[in-house]
């Protein structure tokens, strides 16, 4: 079965088949699973995978404000 990945760090996408610890092409991070199949992922065109892209850079990088919060916070308590 063929899946979709990310790269956490550039963005960019792959398809893999038989590896879950794939690395990117582009930088050599380990990709994340996207919970877009095969199927749905060659019908789209380009701006679906740049919107697609876009949205998940967007929830990293909440993500990633948020931890960044809530370690500055526990740094200021102790």
């Amino acid at each position: 079965m063929i899946r979709i990945f990310i790269c956490p760090k550039c963005y960019n996408f792959r398809m893999v088949s038989r590896r879950p610890d794939a690395i990117c092409f582009h930088c050599g991070a380990k990709l994340e699973k996207t919970e877009i199949d095969y199927s749905k992922y060659i019908y789209m065109d380009e701006q679906e995978r740049n919107t697609y892209r876009e949205n998940y850079k967007k929830r990293i990088l909440t993500y990633n404000e948020e931890l960044n919060k809530m370690f500055q916070e526990n740094k200021c308590c102790k």
